[in-house]
């Protein structure tokens, strides 16, 4: 097996992990918080200004955040 052989196989198995690894990750409060770089405070006052990440719909008081809505967020900060 030659060189470019080798690395065209390992991207091949690079790809399928990649694939598999479809496993969206929930943030908390605090962690989507720290994700975003303020405090949960802030966090707090956007959502009762009617602003900030989509939360996800759980009920009780647990505030969670999926990765789409903070990045979603993020890339429609920075357009500003």
């Amino acid at each position: 097996m030659n060189q470019q052989e080798v690395i065209d196989e390992l991207r091949e198995r690079i790809a399928r992990l990649e694939a598999a690894n479809t496993r969206r990750r929930i943030y908390n409060q605090v962690q989507a918080a720290e994700r975003l770089n303020m405090s949960v405070n802030k966090l707090r006052a956007l959502h009762k200004q009617g602003l900030g990440p989509r939360r996800l719909s759980v009920s009780g008081r647990i505030w969670s955040y999926a990765d789409e809505a903070l990045e979603e967020y993020i890339s429609t900060q920075s357009d500003n």
